[in-house]
């Protein structure tokens, strides 16, 4: 079997080698150790799938990687609710929304006038496999998070 493309870089062999023999310490640098692949890495942990869309012009959302995630197929019938400043959607019998055959989702034209959402504006899409709930937001929260969260994005430097 070949050896795996990506391979993850063993950092400590690196800072603190564990012996130099003579043919190493001649080459005058020390050789990275790699460890396993990233293949073999755990998967994460969270239940949480992410994706962005946009909203086409008939008030439709594609994100089909959070449908297949979430089961839902063409036909499956919706709920929409407003909560705080998000849509949460959840499957429900006997609503009129539905999952088209192409995978989109019309977000119902009241909601998008509440929350001005229009043609062209990007949503995040969150889905939880472990509630089967997929909520709407404004990609524009991951702004305010990056901000908060991530100082080097506000950091100015000077040369």
């Amino acid at each position: 079997m070949s050896e795996p493309i990506i391979r993850t870089l063993d950092l400590a062999a690196i800072a603190a080698p564990p012996s130099l023999d003579r043919d190493s310490a001649a080459a005058g640098g020390v050789q990275p150790v790699f460890v396993g692949d990233l293949a073999s890495t755990a998967p994460p942990t969270s239940s949480l799938s992410f994706e962005f869309a946009r909203i086409d012009d008939h008030g439709r959302v594609s994100g089909r990687s959070v449908l297949r995630e979430l089961r839902w197929a063409a036909g499956t019938e919706l709920d929409f609710v407003l909560r705080d400043s998000t849509v949460v959607v959840r499957e429900r019998r006997g609503t009129a929304q539905q999952v088209t055959s192409r995978g989109l989702i019309q977000v119902p034209l009241a909601m998008r006038r509440w929350m001005s959402w229009g043609p062209g504006h990007r949503l995040l899409l969150v889905s939880s496999s472990r509630t089967a709930v997929l909520v709407l937001a404004n990609a524009s929260i991951l702004d305010e998070f990056a901000q908060t969260n991530f100082g080097a994005l506000s950091e100015v430097t000077t040369r």
